[in-house]
């Protein structure tokens, strides 16, 4: 005979503030380059092409240092929450003794497979990971 399925049920108050730090986060990304652009404008004297050209270069640099710190985020929270699955072989993991509450309705899955599904999450988010640390590099060696 099989077990009932646990549910737990999601919190509309919790939804709204993930919204809330989605929306922050995509906001901050598509301010980082008019933001860069107004600061390195006024910084330098734009008379002739080689200080355009120097202002395009420096603006590719800080842009794509940028853009790694703000990727490493997402990816570094997802790796810890998959090594959280895997400690507590479970999904959603159980972060402390209070009840849980979670943004949406899950269903708990416990076991084998809650370990497998927070080592491919582990993999995914260092493959990430990996993949940002080389855009970062070869940006800065061209």
């Amino acid at each position: 005979m099989r077990k009932p399925v646990e549910v737990i049920q999601g919190d509309k108050s919790l939804r709204l503030s993930l919204y809330l730090i989605i929306a922050s986060y995509i906001l901050l990304i598509l301010l980082i380059e008019p933001a860069l652009d107004f600061i390195l404008l006024s910084l330098f004297e734009q008379n002739n092409v080689y200080e355009i050209d120097k202002i395009n270069r420096i603006k590719q640099v800080v842009s794509a240092l940028l853009y790694t710190v703000i990727g490493f985020i997402p990816a570094s929270y997802a790796s810890w929450f998959g090594y959280r699955i895997i400690a507590s072989a479970k999904i959603p993991p159980i972060l402390s003794s209070a009840k849980p509450r979670f943004p949406f309705t899950v269903i708990v899955i416990k076991g084998k497979p809650a370990k497998m599904f927070g080592v491919l999450i582990i993999v995914v988010s260092l493959v990430l990971i990996f993949q940002l640390i080389l855009h970062l590099v070869n940006v800065l060696l061209l």
